[in-house]
């Protein structure tokens, strides 16, 4: 079994030459040793000395185990790099995660703007601790992406008054993801929702993409409780839940709020002055230079169409402006949704775990248990 995973170790140090070497020797020697595993592979499954789907995660991932010691301090290790960007952590696995988790991320499309910092601090911690011994980068942004979750609902309960804590999440890392040929960094665009997505446009990327069904989408944008938005990386600028800590770079605190606000304020739909906004310097505002249509809340929060879309029905123009107001259009098919997750932190962290899962699942064919 060590032969086997030392020889499969050197496939993918073999697969990753680049420069002035020839390439055709490198296929052929790829070839030759693939074939070699193969037959290894057959041998440990008939003596039964690893079962199939350890052998798969090997061949995979380059790796045959991980055990709770190493998760604990490599998580250790790496939570250095999320000081102040937990929320970006979490945002970090979801853009991963599109087009199938592989630690890769195309740090030069508009939509990914905001992570380029993180991915480079996670990759420092990466390189300087040789991670990539024990473990892909994808799985490394997935354990981030659920700690950060676990210390946001951690954060939560402790500064709760007199108000519903917050049930663990309960979500379970598994490994054996594998990272793309160029990992952490990608051309590829994957082809993320747009945050100008009325409700079935939501619902149809999500069922293409994921294949998540209407409530199963609901609970998954309740991320957004930790998140923020900036004009000059998105377009639109905000922190979906005012009032926290961080101010502009997003809420601490993992909870329901998002569903509570959303049923429950007076919302108004506006394109917002560059100049007027907070949290950002006015001379790199272009002349007449506004947000994109979003629905605000002064003081207590903001709401994409991609948001608002899960508790009322509308269409929107070519510049994205919705067809009607919070208080004339009608209620979405997830407004109930909506509407009980607002009701109970416990209802929606159940169904959030369960969709958090399955996201961090996509694109792979087999996980594998810490042991």
């Amino acid at each position: 079994m060590d032969t086997y995973i030392r020889a499969q170790t050197l496939i993918r140090k073999i697969e990753s030459m680049s420069g002035n070497e020839d390439r055709s020797l490198v296929r052929v020697l790829i070839n030759v040793l693939s074939h070699s595993l193969s037959l290894v592979m057959a041998e440990l499954i008939k003596t039964q000395e690893m079962d199939v789907s350890q052998l798969e995660a090997i061949h995979i991932t380059g790796y045959s185990q991980l055990t709770q010691d190493q998760i604990d301090t490599i998580t250790r290790i790496s939570r250095s790099a999320l000081v102040g960007s937990k929320n970006k952590a979490v945002r970090l696995t979801f853009h991963d995660c599109v087009g199938g988790c592989n630690g890769c991320l195309n740090v030069n499309n508009p939509d990914n703007k905001g992570l380029e910092g993180l991915v480079a601090d996670i990759e420092t911690v990466y390189q300087d601790n040789n991670f990539s011994e024990i473990i892909s980068r994808a799985d490394l942004w997935a354990l981030l992406g659920i700690w950060s979750i676990n210390q946001t609902i951690i954060a939560n309960n402790e500064d709760c008054d007199n108000c519903e804590e917050v049930p663990e999440l309960e979500v379970t890392f598994k490994w054996g993801r594998k990272d793309c040929a160029t990992a952490p960094y990608s051309d590829n665009d994957v082809g993320l929702p747009a945050a100008t997505f009325g409700h079935s446009e939501l619902m149809d990327f999500f069922s293409d993409e994921f294949d998540f069904n209407d409530r199963e989408v609901t609970a998954l944008m309740g991320v957004h409780t930790l998140g923020a938005a900036k004009i000059f990386n998105s377009g639109f600028h905000g922190t979906w839940i005012s009032g926290g800590a961080n101010g502009a770079s997003g809420a601490v605190f993992f909870n329901n709020q998002y569903f509570i606000n959303m049923a429950s304020l007076d919302w108004t739909l506006a394109q917002r002055l560059c100049t007027s906004l907070s949290n950002v310097d006015s001379d790199l505002c272009s002349n007449g230079q506004t947000t994109g249509w979003q629905w605000n809340v002064a003081g207590l929060g903001f709401n994409l169409n991609a948001d608002m879309a899960l508790f009322k029905d509308f269409d929107t123009d070519s510049d994205g402006k919705p067809s009607c107001t919070y208080t004339t259009c009608p209620p979405a098919t997830t407004t109930t949704d909506v509407e009980e997750f607002a009701a109970s932190n416990t209802v929606w962290i159940q169904e959030f775990s369960k969709v958090y899962t399955k996201m961090l699942a996509h694109g792979s064919h087999q996980l594998q248990d810490v042991n």
